[in-house]
């Protein structure tokens, strides 16, 4: 696939699918007669696509969905998501969840450059998309069988207020949506906090950012609410800009908002006990600080961050407004109620390749996330490690990164959502991409070639583990400095030397130890008086 060729650079707006703000699904609380009788004259067009409904928003876990025709007679597209065809094997039939919306695509830089393309390219999330067409995972017009065997579409919609301030303060929802009407050499010197910096900590603006930006958490969130929903097995977030690096009043890091933790709570909010623990596994090759700091006290979310730390020489370490020292580090365990619930696999290096990061999903991330028992993993999926990407410098292989979504799917009955994050080489992100999406759909990984992780690998993660073994009975071996600190069940030598001169000279000379009468008496006298 040459992704080169300046394909789908024009945006029409046919390919621009309905948004989940003006439609909703059917169920069956919704459904009575009197509607029913409205949409039976309903019929789709030779495009696929039918007209909107104005039925209820679905919310709760309590509503189900109607398993007949009328829903998809009432859908705009024809590939949404069908529910499972056998009932004696719900997840091994039902579909795998897709979200992706052309429209995040219109956050580009106000004035582009002449010289170089920003690595945060509109392009990304289209490279992935068009790898699933290819690949036979997504559904187009004009491919060949039914909808029904294909990813299921989900739309993406505009996040809220309400669900952006779970994470973020109103501040900064507030400055977001002054950007839509800025000009462009207005927003070439926009700051966010004009008294603390004089330029902007990577990242670009435009008009339609606030639009963009709400659409990609929107879209994390309508992922995983289709899994909690049972819509869908498990799903794939193709969404932009990403968020991991967006902290609590800041925009950094091509990041606006952090579309997984506002995801994350609006779902722990909605389903309640159903959805009370998350585990969020970040394989981005940038620590997720923003994620971290939204759930640091929280201990119904489990973070998990693979990164390149290069003690503390790599973004987004140095970086932040407030000097904080190395945040990403393997000492930043989680704080209050939520000790032990962060969890940071750093690397000290670059060249991390497949070996290293199973050897660390082996030795930390499994065992840890087994005995957490999550009810929803959402990966922060960032394909910058990837070989071949030119910010990571890693090389994870495609086939890795299908092993690493294998053994998550193990967890929480298979409720797997995977977001995009990073990842900025067009090739690299849409051929792993494409790996992952396979295995959600139940293909099995491709075999790795090479196993035998680095010594600089194997001694980051024995490091992580000696850290973590304070919090977690399923990690050894122990922290050494606790077990130091309790009595050490030893003798002294010159006990040990005594004992056995006083055997020697009762078995040669019958001498025999005599009592000395005190109250109290170190065991380090015992055997000093022999007579025979």
């Amino acid at each position: 696939m040459d992704l080169d060729n300046g394909a789908d650079v024009l945006m029409h707006d046919g390919d621009i699918l309905a948004s989940t703000e003006n439609y909703t699904q059917v169920t069956e609380t919704s459904l009575g007669s009197a509607v029913k009788s409205d949409y039976d004259g309903l019929t789709a067009r030779a495009s696929g696509k039918a007209l909107l409904s104005a039925t209820p928003t679905l919310k709760g876990a309590g509503l189900r969905r109607e398993a007949d025709l009328r829903e998809s007679q009432l859908d705009p597209r024809l590939e949404i998501p069908r529910p499972a065809k056998f009932k004696h094997l719900p997840y091994a039939t039902a579909q795998t969840g897709l979200v992706y919306d052309v429209r995040m695509r219109f956050h580009v830089e106000a004035i582009p450059s002449e010289v170089d393309v920003h690595p945060e390219d509109p392009r990304r999330i289209h490279a992935i998309y068009e790898a699933f067409v290819h690949a036979g995972l997504a559904w187009q017009a004009g491919a060949e069988g039914s909808p029904n065997y294909y990813m299921g579409r989900i739309d993406a919609r505009k996040v809220t207020k309400d669900e952006v301030c779970l994470v973020h303060t109103e501040r900064h929802w507030d400055w977001i949506q002054t950007l839509s009407s800025k000009t462009a050499e207005q927003l070439v010197g926009e700051l966010q906090h004009p008294t603390e910096y004089s330029q902007m900590d990577s990242v670009y603006l435009s008009p339609n950012t606030p639009y963009c930006a709400a659409l990609s958490a929107g879209g994390a969130i309508e992922a995983c609410r289709a899994i909690m929903l049972g819509k869908v097995k498990n799903v794939f977030a193709v969404i932009r800009p990403p968020g991991h690096h967006a902290e609590r009043e800041d925009v950094k890091g091509f990041c606006f908002y952090d579309n997984v933790s506002i995801a994350t709570k609006a779902c722990q909010q909605e389903f309640g006990e159903r959805c009370r623990k998350v585990l969020i596994l970040d394989w981005d090759v940038h620590h997720g600080n923003g994620i971290q700091q939204a759930n640091y006290d929280d201990p119904n979310v489990l973070y998990i961050s693979l990164h390149v730390h290069s003690d503390g020489n790599f973004y987004p370490e140095n970086s932040y407004r407030d000097r904080r020292p190395p945040y990403g580090d393997l000492l930043h365990c989680g704080e209050g109620a939520g000790l032990g619930y962060n969890v940071n696999i750093p690397w000290r290096r670059h060249g991390m390749g497949d070996a290293d990061y199973i050897y660390a999903f082996q030795q930390i991330v499994m065992p840890i996330a087994t005995d957490f028992r999550p009810d929803l993993v959402v990966i922060a999926a960032g394909f910058d490690a990837a070989e071949g990407d030119m910010l990571g410098g890693c090389h994870v292989t495609p086939a890795g990164y299908a092993h690493m979504t294998h053994m998550l799917m193990s967890l929480a009955n298979g409720r797997v959502a995977v977001c995009l994050e990073g990842g900025y080489n067009l090739e690299s992100i849409a051929r792993s991409a494409c790996a992952v999406g396979k295995t959600l759909m139940g293909e099995p990984p491709d075999r790795l070639e090479d196993l035998k992780p680095t010594k600089y690998g194997v001694d980051d993660v024995k490091r992580v583990v000696r850290q973590q073994s304070k919090f977690w009975s399923c990690l050894y071996p122990k922290d050494l400095s606790a077990r130091l600190a309790r009595p050490l069940q030893g003798e002294r030598m010159h006990d040990v030397v005594r004992k056995w001169q006083a055997k020697t000279l009762w078995d040669e000379h019958e001498m025999s130890p005599l009592f000395v009468h005190r109250e109290k008496l170190s065991k380090s006298f015992e055997n000093q008086v022999l007579a025979t």
